[in-house]
């Protein structure tokens, strides 16, 4: 599993998103569509399934939908028909309102295996997070959104250490003189 779908739903529910996550889901209540750019590790899964859980909370029906397990030809349907039961596993429901869309770089990447299911979704709220992202054909196929990048919230990785200045070729390091 990737990261923010290993994490239960109760922990989910407890995370800390910050001011980012209030803003996104202000957006989404507005009715706006909203794109979650950041690299790897950043928190846009777990921010689209606590999204998933605050809507569910409040009545609001949506589809968690991860572009990596839809197959070639899926349209809506046969999506929900495969992965229905695990999209509430991870989101807390499972409908066809707000589209909890995962993994939205897979559009540029391979347009033609996801045309019936843009079909599908086109003219609905949608929340999209990408890796990577490229706002016009996001505009082209779902309008308008919000745009938010998140940053990857690591600490900075200690400078290797090497004893008298021997280090291996190819590698950065540091040397201490006493």
């Amino acid at each position: 599993m990737k990261p923010g779908e290993e994490l239960s739903l109760h922990e989910i529910d407890k995370l800390d998103l910050g001011e980012d996550f209030k803003l996104v889901l202000s957006r989404v209540l507005g009715g706006a569509n909203v794109y979650i750019v950041g690299p790897p590790g950043s928190g846009k899964t777990a921010m689209l399934r606590k999204l998933g859980l605050y809507l569910a909370r409040i009545g609001r029906d949506g589809l968690y939908l991860k572009l990596e397990w839809v197959k070639y030809g899926w349209g809506l349907s046969d999506y929900l028909r495969h992965y229905g039961e695990k999209a509430r596993e991870l989101a807390g429901f499972s409908s066809d309102g707000v589209i909890l869309l995962d993994d939205g770089e897979l559009l540029w990447k391979y347009g033609a295996v996801y045309r019936n299911l843009v079909r599908d979704i086109k003219g609905r709220q949608v929340v999209a997070a990408f890796r990577e992202f490229d706002i016009d054909t996001a505009t082209i196929l779902f309008g308008d959104g919000f745009t938010i990048y998140l940053q990857r919230q690591q600490a900075a990785a200690p400078v290797a250490k090497a004893p008298l200045g021997l280090g291996l070729l190819g590698k950065t390091s540091e040397i201490i003189v006493l």
